[in-house]
């Protein structure tokens, strides 16, 4: 059903990852998230896909992405993206009783969080995932990923090899008869 829900969007994710590019390139401010929920956003994207020996989440700019789908194709996700971020805040306050949101925590903290999260709302969770890994993985002609980030962490070779299969349309070609062996 998620597949479904993505193969319906495609076009429309291509031109988001396109305003997501500009804005990510050009440093712009955030259109749809306060500054706080793009901060707990990036937070989060970071803590879903890591930098570590390679780059993530964050350096894709999945949170540019985000922020321009929620604004516009899928703005009506744009509640239940905010109150979940508002949720992890509150757990992240609570957490540690102290006025530290969810950003600021240690990534040990954050990803406690995020559990507690997945579990309590998963609703947000697929979104909010789902969100950080277009953002990650989109084709850079259209924006998307800095740098085609997300398509060296997949493996995804971008030179591309075109040989024709040989057979039977190009016998005359080779000397070939017909019933040779080249047509079977």
């Amino acid at each position: 059903m998620g597949g479904a829900w993505l193969a319906r969007l495609a076009p429309l994710v291509a031109g988001m990852q396109a305003c997501a590019s500009d804005a990510m390139r050009e440093g712009l401010d955030f259109t749809t998230f306060t500054v706080r929920e793009a901060a707990d956003f990036d937070a989060f994207a970071a803590r879903i896909v890591p930098t570590d020996d390679t780059p993530g989440a964050r350096e894709a700019g999945s949170v540019y992405f985000a922020d321009h789908a929620l604004g516009t194709v899928l703005s009506d996700l744009l509640p239940i993206v905010r109150q979940g971020l508002a949720q992890m805040n509150e757990r992240a306050t609570s957490a540690l009783s102290s006025d530290a949101p969810f950003a600021d925590l240690p990534p040990a903290r954050q990803d406690e969080i995020i559990t507690a999260t997945e579990t309590a709302d998963p609703g947000f969770f697929f979104f909010a995932r789902t969100l950080v890994l277009l953002g990650l993985v989109g084709d850079p002609a259209y924006g998307g990923n800095r740098d085609a980030i997300g398509w060296d962490l997949l493996g995804f070779e971008t030179s591309f090899r075109h040989e024709p299969p040989f057979g039977y349309y190009d016998r005359d070609e080779h000397g070939e008869e017909p019933g040779s062996g080249a047509d079977r």
